[in-house]
């Protein structure tokens, strides 16, 4: 049996994640490494890699790119054209169709975005993807995913705790968009600029539970068939993430990190905003200085 101490002061949440990633209560190896690696994680191998990107983008700039309904083709070949770095998640592979564009950097942070489109994922061109640790309890994703990398993932939704240094964990706060400010203020961007995070959903749960219709809402992603095999199992907390992002925000803003919201639709209110022709002419100005 895994040690229980250990696996009892990990958070509820992180608890559930692992019972629900291995499909049974928990027992067995691969618990037992996960625990173990949640407890450990700088000494493992995924640590010490990403200990050994720390800073080494320092003084650089990124997008961290959203699925929302407002993300356009046309921008992004405006990103690949001006050779801009982004990082993207979840199932953002739905655009490839209609664009050259492709990301820097691969993020996931929920399984069930995922889960059954594995090989898609794998097919994504990206320099790195990045996944917490527990997705080693999808028995498929060793087998499908050939190139990848693993953070320690912490999920506290009501405390900051963010940081400038991840090599030990990232602080789930529901959002992979607040993961990737993290990752990306870890490698040392310090311009972050966010697109297609319209943070508007037909349907919004809050802590209790219930569910609020958003009828002027009229699509939650940049395509319609987005999520339609895993609509039932998806929910919409935007108060959380909102805080999430508005702690982002008190963090990083005194720590030297610049995050700006270039969306071209937006409810986001929490970081300071800016059209997205303008944040590519201060990335391109940034470049051209550095020459």
């Amino acid at each position: 049996m895994e040690n229980k101490t250990e696996r009892d002061a990990l958070p509820l949440r992180v608890k559930r994640t692992i019972k629900l990633f291995a499909g049974h209560p928990i027992q067995g190896s691969r618990t037992k490494r996960l625990v173990w690696m949640l407890k450990h994680f700088r000494k493992t191998k995924y640590g010490r890699y990403l200990e050994s990107i720390r800073g080494f983008r320092l003084g650089e700039s990124c997008f961290i790119i959203g699925n929302g309904p407002s993300l356009t083709a046309d921008d992004l070949n405006i990103l690949k054209k001006n050779n801009i770095d982004s990082f993207a998640a979840n199932r953002i592979y739905r655009i490839f169709p209609r664009t050259d564009w492709r990301p820097t950097y691969f993020i996931n942070i929920d399984h069930v975005l995922i889960r059954d489109v594995l090989d898609e994922v794998n097919a994504i061109p990206a320099k790195e993807k990045f996944f917490p640790v527990q997705i080693l309890l999808n028995r498929e994703f060793k087998k499908k995913v050939k190139s990848y990398r693993l953070f320690g993932n912490y999920f506290k939704p009501s405390t900051a705790e963010f940081s400038l240094d991840c090599t030990d964990k990232i602080r789930g706060r529901g959002c992979v968009t607040i993961s990737a400010i993290q990752l990306a203020a870890h490698m040392g961007y310090r311009q972050i600029y966010l697109l297609g995070i319209d943070h508007s959903f037909t349907s919004e749960t809050d802590a209790k539970g219930n569910t609020t219709i958003n009828s002027d809402v009229k699509k939650n992603y940049f395509c319609d068939d987005y999520d339609d095999d895993i609509k039932t199992e998806v929910k919409y907390h935007t108060n959380d993430t909102t805080l999430g992002y508005a702690d982002a925000q008190a963090f990083y803003s005194k720590n030297g990190v610049t995050i700006k919201n270039a969306s071209r639709t937006t409810r986001l209110e929490v970081f300071p905003k800016i059209s997205f022709e303008e944040a590519v002419e201060e990335i391109s100005k940034q470049k051209r200085s550095a020459l």
